[in-house]
């Protein structure tokens, strides 16, 4: 293949990336057990059915960003959007809220989800 094919052929796949529809992504929190207050747990945040792949995700404790946070690898479904799971150990109480901030091209500010201890 010629070099000016080989740029003619990327110039189309990138073309075909402008176009791509937005999708909003969909926001899930939710602790791996039951919540048990002072017993540790697992607080999860699954963003899923978003497009294009360029995503802020961020556990917040009370407001504030939540430290020693883990990310599932960047991953796509059958449908081409991308989902990913963002998770940290945490002890719930009745005095602290736990919630899943999420920053995406396609929402004007920042969506803000919290975590019901009660799911």
């Amino acid at each position: 293949m010629s070099c000016s094919s080989a740029l003619g052929l990327l110039a189309l796949l990138a073309l075909t990336g402008v176009n791509a529809i937005k999708q909003t992504p969909k926001i899930q929190v939710y602790s791996r057990h039951p919540a048990e207050n002072g017993k540790p747990n697992y607080l999860n945040c699954y963003v899923s059915g978003f497009h294009p792949p360029q995503i802020e995700v961020e556990l917040l404790k009370n407001g504030e960003k939540m430290e020693k946070v883990e990310k599932s690898d960047l991953s796509f479904s059958k449908d081409w959007t991308f989902y990913l799971l963002v998770h940290t150990n945490f002890t719930p109480n009745d005095n602290d809220e736990y919630s899943c901030r999420v920053l995406h091209v396609t929402l004007e500010e920042p969506k803000i989800v919290k975590w019901d201890r009660n799911k």
